[in-house]
């Protein structure tokens, strides 16, 4: 992300973005096919603005990502780097704080990433070792 998406979406928006959330998206930590990138911690402006739809200026709260579905992960605009869960869907995960600092955030996402780097690893290496019966694979 540059500069110029950061000032977009905050004038979209009517809010101004915390500084650590800034520089974090300027010198985006994760790849650009991530899973990051894509829900976690969205790196693309135009979905991001979308993404806030739930929220008002005067919510005092910016959307960051989702988890691709009914959760999106925000922050509030007040200072503090811990990360909420805003449930679409009003579960009992609703409000609840998904991490307690913004590094904290940062580590899940990668864990997550590595997760999923993994499985995606051990698919190839299976469909690779297949027998040659194995068609189902």
């Amino acid at each position: 992300m540059e500069s110029k998406d950061i000032k977009l979406i905050e004038e979209q928006l009517g809010i101004k973005l915390p500084e650590f959330y800034i520089s974090t998206m300027l010198s985006y930590p994760f790849s650009k096919d991530s899973w990051g990138a894509e829900f976690s911690l969205c790196n693309n402006a135009k979905r991001i603005i979308d993404l806030n739809g739930v929220f008002t200026p005067e919510d005092k709260s910016f959307s960051i990502g989702s988890d691709g579905g009914e959760y999106y992960y925000f922050i509030k605009l007040n200072g503090e780097e811990k990360v909420y869960i805003f449930d679409l869907e009003g579960s009992d995960k609703h409000m609840n704080i998904e991490a307690d600092s913004w590094s904290e955030y940062l580590i899940q996402i990668k864990n997550t990433h590595d997760v999923l780097h993994q499985e995606e690893n051990r698919e190839l290496e299976r469909k690779e070792n297949k027998k040659w019966w194995q068609f189902w694979i």
